[in-house]
């Protein structure tokens, strides 16, 4: 009983951080309330509040369910040792850009926190959490091109730091390019193009 009684939780929850994607990608995050998240669920404004304490909360829960993964990933691949570093960051950057071209859901969510969201007082953690999200990943990042110079991977003109906030540019960009929805922007191809390309200049030449 205690087991369905869990399950069934987590399925409220599910389908309340649901309901947030799709009202707060409508309305922006300003102009939603609780209410409108319950409503938009099926449930009541205290299974709304059981799960959350507030619609900041609600907010932080919704972004950690789409990207925690790729944040994993990204340290996962900093402390394997890799001997091909550039090449898996490559191949994590690839993965990303075609999760945002396929995953509705991601795209969803990477709209509502970057260009539905007004970052006022009450909603200071989401502005911490993005933050830390992508500090995250630019760490991580670093570390695979701290390894690629030791390793002789690196062009000497790339430091890790440069090449890491270059490559954090260069996805920011690029995703923002597909969010403003701009008609001459055919992500997928643009975007794998792009990526190849930055990978192919941070390559040390041979001699």
């Amino acid at each position: 009983m205690a087991r369905k009684t869990k399950t069934e939780a987590e399925k409220t929850r599910d389908a309340i951080l649901d309901a947030a994607e799709k009202v707060f990608y409508e309305r922006g995050v300003t102009r939603t309330s609780l209410d409108k998240i319950a409503q938009a669920a099926g449930v009541t404004r205290g299974a709304v509040y059981w799960h959350f304490r507030d619609k900041k909360e609600v907010c932080e829960a919704m972004m950690h369910r789409v990207f925690l993964p790729h944040e994993d990933m990204l340290e996962k691949l900093a402390a394997r040792g890799s001997d091909k570093p550039l090449d898996d960051l490559k191949h994590s950057c690839l993965h990303a850009l075609k999760l945002m071209a396929t995953d509705k859901r991601r795209r969803n969510v990477a709209s509502i926190m970057t260009l539905r969201c007004e970052y006022v007082e009450d909603m200071e953690g989401v502005v911490t959490r993005r933050a830390a999200c992508k500090n995250r990943m630019l760490v991580s990042s670093e570390k695979l091109f701290a390894r690629a110079r030791r390793l002789g991977a690196l062009a000497p003109e790339w430091t890790p730091r440069k090449a890491a906030i270059a490559l954090q540019a260069l996805i920011s960009g690029l995703i923002m390019g597909v969010l403003e929805q701009r008609d001459h922007f055919d992500f997928a191809p643009m975007g794998t193009s792009c990526i190849e390309a930055f990978f192919k200049s941070l390559q040390k030449k041979a001699l």
